[in-house]
């Protein structure tokens, strides 16, 4: 007689495997990274330049999500100041979306005596304000149709975050390894919400844009006679740079991002001047930066860099990888804290104070350094963003590497029917 035992349906056991765990977070890094981003108008008809752009967005912001942030409260804060300035001119159409789009480059000026070239919010406000263009009459709808967002990948990006965060919050109650590579991928994903918040407004892959016209019989050299006076330097990017000029070039991150952009493509804008289209790398005039709107963007920083220092006691594979990702969190928090604080300076305090103590035209921490010695400039921001560069991604090599040494706990699913009440 057969004695063995036949069963019926048998549940899955409750384990996960190395390869669970490397393809979960993997697959939230890069839904959270491709989807958060939202880039600014293309170059027509280059779809593999548009695709390699934004796959370097994309390893930029698995590396630098709190700069990220940063760069989205920056057109946050500089779109809003376009709605308020235009609102005090009677426009009150004129919406955070007009804002951000026309600083990603959707209105494009085409006057008879040269070639067309982009031009952001508060260009378009200057040009209104002085009559030299109608003010656009697209809807705010009109300009959101332009916008070919999948919402299938929203709504699994939505899916997978959370999915992705319960399972963190539950392995944390039952007091389950949660490895260092999962730490990670929640501080990215914590990064994306304020940046999602500040670009809420802003169309997603538009690749169309506005052509705006001089009135009448209007040409560029009208505008400039105007402003003759107001600048008399040759512009960089566009012919009305001297309404809303370009970022100083001894800003603390241009250098790095001078570095970044030929390193990872990140602006991959021609020579071609004027300029076709804004690079993905422009930063915007944010305005007078305030000590609570410095406070979140060091906040957003803060937090990201903190989350780390929950891995402090972890099971390292060896006491090296302990020590040396011991360091690399007290670096990151050592740079980014000097980062925040001098970026706060240079847009709040160091000109006014520069102006107390008889230095003139210094407006930022490179520019004093310029004026010392122009060395000084780069030995202030590269070792200072190297070291941070190179922290980063070792946390992110060892989130990895320390996958072959985990503790047994960290291959026990979560109990879900432990955490709720049942009979």
């Amino acid at each position: 007689m057969n004695s063995t035992l036949v069963h019926g349906w048998v549940a899955s056991p409750n384990e996960r495997g190395t390869i669970d765990i490397v393809w979960s977070c993997i697959v939230t890094m890069f839904l959270c990274s491709w989807s958060v981003l939202f880039l600014n108008v293309p170059d027509k008809h280059d779809f593999r330049s548009y695709l390699a752009t934004k796959l370097s967005w994309v390893a930029f912001t698995i590396f630098f999500p709190e700069i990220l942030a940063s760069f989205a409260q920056v057109q946050f804060l500089s779109a809003r100041n376009s709605v308020s300035a235009f609102t005090k001119l009677g426009y009150h159409d004129w919406s955070m979306t007009h804002a951000f789009f026309a600083d990603m480059g959707g209105f494009m000026l085409d006057p008879p005596d040269s070639p067309p070239f982009p031009v952001n919010a508060h260009q378009i406000h200057y040009l209104v304000e002085h009559g030299f263009i109608d003010f656009p009459s697209i809807q705010r709808d009109t300009i959101q149709d332009r916008n070919k967002a999948d919402a299938f990948v929203r709504i699994l990006t939505s899916i997978q975050i959370l999915w992705f965060a319960l399972q963190c919050i539950g392995r944390a109650i039952q007091h389950l390894n949660v490895s260092m590579l999962e730490l990670d991928v929640v501080a990215i994903v914590l990064c994306t919400f304020p940046t999602f918040y500040f670009w809420f407004h802003k169309p997603l892959d538009v690749d169309t844009t506005v052509t705006l016209y001089l009135e009448g019989s209007l040409e560029l050299r009208d505008v400039l006679v105007l402003a003759e006076g107001v600048s008399k330097r040759l512009f960089e990017l566009t012919p009305l740079d001297f309404i809303n000029p370009p970022p100083d070039p001894y800003q603390i991150l241009d250098p790095i991002m001078w570095g970044l952009e030929h390193l990872l493509r990140l602006g991959t804008n021609s020579a071609h001047v004027p300029i076709t289209r804004f690079k993905n790398t422009s930063r915007m005039n944010p305005g007078k930066v305030t000590v609570s709107e410095w406070a979140i963007s060091t906040i957003i920083s803060l937090t990201f860099i903190c989350i780390h220092f929950i891995a402090w006691d972890f099971n390292f594979p060896s006491p090296l990888e302990r020590n040396l990702s011991r360091s690399a969190f007290v670096l990151l928090l050592g740079t980014g804290f000097t980062f925040g604080n001098l970026w706060f300076l240079t847009m709040w305090q160091l000109p006014n104070l520069c102006r107390q103590l008889g230095i003139p035209q210094v407006d930022t921490v490179t520019q004093l350094m310029y004026q010392i010695h122009p060395i000084l400039q780069y030995a202030l921001t590269i070792p200072h963003f190297g070291a941070y560069g190179l922290a980063r991604l070792f946390i992110i090599i060892e989130g990895f590497a320390s996958l072959r040494a985990l503790p047994a706990s960290s291959f026990r699913g979560v109990e879900w029917s432990d955490m709720f009440p049942h009979i």
